[in-house]
């Protein structure tokens, strides 16, 4: 199979659609070339006696669930065909990779050995990869004496390998780049390691995060392999200081698995220390764990439960287990953070785009991180931590239905994801019983007695498996929805779900309108239409903005108030004139007040007064008071308060758009001058009506 054919295979069952558009863009292949490719790839699906791969109305690739299954099995038992081709981006992979781990001379001839290709295209692949590197600060030099080398920060350097690796694997099917580095330049073999790297995990009780153990063994053995063939490159004095390393599992893990291997007497002791730090980076913490930063990770979990409860108006339940999960999440992420470790999230974009409220939420709660670790916190960290929120306060109804197919969610992304898939799954078959999401690691088919597989990663193990499996992406949108809608109705029939009903009225409407252009994108759409709908039991539950919970009516200017209590009791009392809430809920917020005087103040001259719902919210409702004469809530940092904003949610979702507007809102200079300069509501809640959102 030739580099063209196992391209254009690779992208067909990557996705769980793909388009002839899609394979132009990814090969900078002509139309032409790309029909012809799978001319090619047919004629080998038919030696095989499987359907053939058509193209839909949509130029979309039509492919029968047995070819897939065919299809995926030939790609991974093609991992070790030593005709494997790498793609122009590959190619710049291995060429950074071997200069990494290299000290030997390099040249472009050993480069045109290395992957049979012309030097011609050698130059140009470095070309092209020194103008990516010097983005990064790095330079890519030659000369007749070194061969090809790497100069810059070391730290920036190591960095960059550790991205190339870490958003290869989140990306790709397979990365036989790197297994071709390491057999190119005779190193450590990623299941040699693997085993050594299992065996000691067990022993010092470490945990991968987000299924990570195969990223840190690929950068394991890069990093190591640099570390002994660049030993006079010193990153000691890059390094923060955390004095209380060593006595951390993570580095006695580390000292163990190097001391396995023959370059032990190589490895300083900041060599160990740094790959503890990336240890720490991808390794669940566990609060009951005595290590010595246990409290200090624990007080700053709860200083970030605190202000995410205050900012979004949610009220914990459970809270010791919420506050256990978010402690084993955040401990690798202050790792992270502190070592300015790279991340990768594949699933960033999705989830800004179909939680965009919650994630403002999650942004602003973590904007006085920024300071202990002197940087903003990246959208790749922030998307994680926005998961881990979403899936704590994600409610699972019980309902009990007869006789119900099983299925099994494996995720590649973690616990965050899969919780939102395992929900989203729910939704779209109520009468499929999913079991807990498990990750890639712990995937064994003879453990599981299923009927189906949701994996959002197909790898040997589940491609190998009798069961039927689809592919799905760990935060769906419409389309995609429906492309998994009609996989599993493929594999187990009429579910009695939506698409039953999608594809019924699709049928009425071929009888009565005839021939319909763009079928998928009809019944995608009515999909999204039911799903939407059956997401949400009633219209009370619908996401609100500010201007839905918010009238002139609540809003008070300039007001005189005598002291802090004063001021939080007046702040709810439209919404309790209006009968939004009870005066129980407003004794509540007052008690609160008395106990904590700087609890409600969230950010410099502003406070934000509430309580649990169950204490007598019986609408969502936002009120705006002004103070004439600014008061001090307390010792908050946040003093003197100019602005108050009452708050009533009566559960935990539906006032999070609300909420996220009114961060933005509190974000804006202008708008704070209007409340300073205005008293007249009708005009600050003109703004607000009138307010870009964008």
């Amino acid at each position: 199979m030739d580099r063209e054919i196992l391209q254009l295979l690779q992208l067909i069952i990557k996705r769980s659609q793909s388009t002839l558009l899609d394979a132009e863009r990814e090969s900078q292949a002509t139309r032409r070339q790309i029909l012809y490719r799978l001319d090619k790839l047919n004629v080998l699906i038919e030696e095989s006696q499987h359907e053939t791969i058509k193209i839909g109305q949509d130029k979309e690739f039509i492919v029968d669930l047995a070819t897939r299954d065919f299809l995926i099995k030939s790609l991974f038992s093609s991992t070790g065909d030593k005709t494997y081709y790498l793609n122009k981006n590959e190619r710049k992979i291995f060429l950074f990779l071997c200069v990494f781990v290299s000290n030997e001379y390099l040249s472009s001839n050993h480069f045109t050995d290395y992957l049979t290709i012309s030097k011609s295209t050698i130059f140009q692949d470095l070309s092209e990869l020194s103008f990516d590197l010097e983005k990064e600060h790095i330079r890519l030099d030659y000369n007749r004496v070194d061969g090809y080398f790497l100069t810059g920060n070391e730290m920036d350097i190591r960095r960059y390998m550790m991205m190339t690796v870490i958003s290869l694997i989140s990306q790709e099917t397979t990365h036989q780049v790197l297994d071709m580095v390491i057999e190119k330049l005779h190193l450590y073999t990623f299941e040699f390691s693997k085993l050594i790297i299992q065996e000691l995990s067990e022993k010092h009780r470490i945990s991968f995060v987000e299924d990570r153990l195969k990223e840190f063994i690929y950068i394991f053995i890069f990093v190591t392999h640099r570390i002994i063939a660049h030993s006079h490159q010193q990153i000691v004095d890059d390094l923060p200081k955390v004095e209380m390393m060593p006595t951390f599992k993570e580095y006695d893990f580390v000292d163990d698995l190097v001391n396995f291997f023959p370059f032990r007497m190589k490895m300083k002791k900041q060599d160990r220390e740094y790959l503890s730090s990336w240890i720490l980076g991808i390794s669940f913490g566990n609060v009951l764990d005595d290590t010595e930063d246990c409290l200090l990770i624990a007080k700053l979990v709860s200083k970030i439960m605190t202000r995410f409860e205050i900012l979004s108006g949610i009220h914990y339940d459970n809270i010791e287990d919420k506050f256990k999960h978010l402690y084993a999440h955040f401990r690798p992420a202050y790792y992270r953070l502190l070592f300015k470790l790279p991340i990768y999230n594949p699933l960033k974009d999705k989830v800004k785009e179909q939680y965009p409220a919650l994630f403002n939420l999650v942004r602003e709660t973590m904007k006085p991180m920024s300071n202990l670790f002197n940087q903003d916190i990246n959208d790749d960290e922030l998307t994680y931590l926005t998961m881990h929120f979403a899936s704590i306060f994600i409610d699972e109804p019980s309902k009990e239905i007869i006789k119900k197919k099983r299925a099994l969610i494996v995720c590649l992304n973690g616990i965050g994801s899969s919780v939102i898939l395992h929900n989203e799954l729910k939704l779209l078959f109520p009468s499929i019983e999913f079991l807990k999401p498990i990750e890639v690691s712990q995937f064994d088919p003879n453990r599981f007695d299923v009927d189906i597989i949701f994996t959002t990663s197909i790898f040997k193990e589940i491609a190998e498996s009798s069961i039927p499996v689809v592919k799905v992406n760990p935060i769906m949108d419409d389309d995609e929805k429906f492309i998994v809608l009609k996989e599993v109705k493929a594999h187990l029939g009429n579910l009695h779900n939506t698409m039953v009903v999608a594809d019924d009225i699709l049928s009425i409407l071929r009888n009565h309108l005839g021939n319909i252009s763009e079928e998928n994108r009809l019944v995608s759409d009515l999909v999204g239409l039911f799903y939407s709908t059956n997401s949400k039991e009633t219209t009370e539950t619908q996401p609100k903005r500010l201007v839905d919970i918010l009238s002139k009516q609540f809003i008070m200017t300039q007001v005189e108030c005598s002291s802090d209590l004063e001021a939080v009791k007046l702040s709810l009392l439209p919404l309790m004139k209006n009968k939004m809430i009870t005066k129980n809920y407003q004794n509540s917020v007052v008690r609160l007040q008395k106990q904590s005087p700087s609890y409600f103040a969230i950010t410099p001259h502003i406070a934000l007064p509430h309580t649990k719902s169950s204490e007598g919210a019986l609408e969502n409702g936002i009120s705006i008071v002004t103070l004439k004469t600014p008061l001090n809530f307390g010792e908050s940092p946040n003093n003197p308060i100019k602005y108050l904003f009452g708050l009533s949610a009566v559960d935990n979702e539906s006032h999070m758009k609300a909420m996220s507007d009114l961060l933005i809102l509190l974000n804006d200079k202008d708008f704070l001058k209007l409340l300073d300069q205005e008293t007249n509501s009708n005009k600050i809640m003109n703004y607000i009506v009138n307010y870009d959102w964008r």
